[in-house]
């Protein structure tokens, strides 16, 4: 009896042991291909926090950062046969892996981008030609905020608002592709083709038209610069200080197509202050700790030259030029100021409500 009851209770307690331990699982991985005159793009429903490559001499794979849900990959060696591997882990926990093969030459890729984003965001795909003898010039239905292409030697990029304009070497490879991200993080995947053609221009949405704006280096600016050297302070309710320095907005003004932001920064201790660098992104509001908070970069298009070192017990002002833009009430626009050599990292969050007061610079 004694032994059928010490039995029983190994039995039991072997049972509650394999219980309480974690199944193992596997994730199975994905087969995909790369090519060399071809970039591919791995798209997330939410933003990338690790990349892992097994073999960096045969594929690089790195985050887009103005859109952090999406990853680049790219062939390092030409006509690899050997087979490697890229793990993609997200903020929200989610696990991707895949397995990547070297594409034979005339075959199609079957998946030229992987779309993992259950259709947060639009896809689309098109096929275009080419001439070494003109510049291509490509609009898209929203400003860009990221383009690249297969083939760096043979094709150049230049972008300005929603507008691409894609050069031709002379020596070029007869086919490769592009991938362009707009700032409502659609994505949009063309294959071009070196071609006798007499088409030059591609408009991916015929309801906007493209409008030239104001150079940054036109007298039209530098009237703008003059007129708000002469304005003063108008806003004193959006700032913050911290670690006695002071970063706040001190007006905010339109004209045409460009918003200037102009910033004052105090320096309320004895230790001079070096601005490293100065970020800005357009952010959704975090209502509580656990939300994933998607940010996108709004890169200003003009900084108004002034001392990145501000002295103990001084201050500066600071101008931030931009296309013009507004944000949906449910996110803010954040700069951030870093301090270089130090922890005197600054954030300021401007809701909308302040975006859409901005006051015409000519007082028109």
């Amino acid at each position: 009896m004694n032994k059928f009851i010490i039995f029983s209770f190994l039995c039991i307690t072997a049972i509650v042991t394999m219980a309480q331990s974690p199944r193992q699982e596997s994730i199975t991985p994905r087969d995909i291909y790369v090519s060399f005159d071809y970039v591919k793009h791995l798209v997330f429903s939410v933003q990338v926090s690790d990349v892992e490559v097994g073999e960096k001499d045969l594929i690089s794979a790195e985050r887009v950062e103005d859109a952090p849900h999406i990853v680049r990959l790219c062939a390092q060696t030409e006509d690899f046969d050997r087979e490697t591997n890229v793990t993609v882990v997200c903020i929200d926990g989610s696990v991707y892996t895949y397995h990547v093969k070297y594409l034979e030459d005339g075959l199609a890729d079957p998946e030229p981008n992987i779309y993992e984003d259950k259709g947060r965001w639009n896809h689309s795909e098109y096929k275009a030609d080419v001439s070494d003898m003109h510049v291509t010039e490509f609009f898209f239905p929203a400003d860009i905020v990221y383009g690249t292409q297969g083939n760096e030697v043979s094709f150049s990029l230049q972008s300005y608002n929603n507008q691409l304009k894609v050069s031709t070497a002379s020596n070029a490879v007869e086919s490769s592709n592009l991938f362009v991200i707009d700032k409502n993080m659609d994505t949009y995947s063309i294959v071009i083709k070196r071609n006798e053609t007499s088409v030059f221009t591609y408009n991916y949405d015929d309801k906007r038209e493209y409008t030239a704006h104001i150079d940054v280096n036109s007298e039209v600016m530098d009237k703008c610069l003059q007129e708000l050297r002469t304005k003063k302070r108008n806003i004193y309710s959006v700032g913050e200080v911290k670690n006695k320095f002071e970063l706040s907005m001190s007006n905010l003004y339109v004209h045409e197509d460009y918003m200037f932001f102009i910033f004052d920064l105090k320096n309320k201790s004895f230790i001079d202050y070096d601005i490293e660098f100065v970020k800005c992104f357009q952010r959704d509001i975090k209502k509580n700790k656990n939300a994933i908070q998607q940010e996108t970069t709004i890169d200003p298009i003009y900084t108004k030259d002034f001392d990145t070192k501000i002295k103990g017990k001084h201050g500066n002002r600071l101008v931030l030029g931009f296309d013009k833009f507004t944000i949906p009430d449910n996110k803010i626009f954040e700069i951030e100021l870093y301090e270089k050599g130090g922890g005197r990292h600054m954030k300021l969050a401007i809701e909308n409500k302040y975006i859409i007061r901005a006051e015409p610079l000519f007082g028109e």
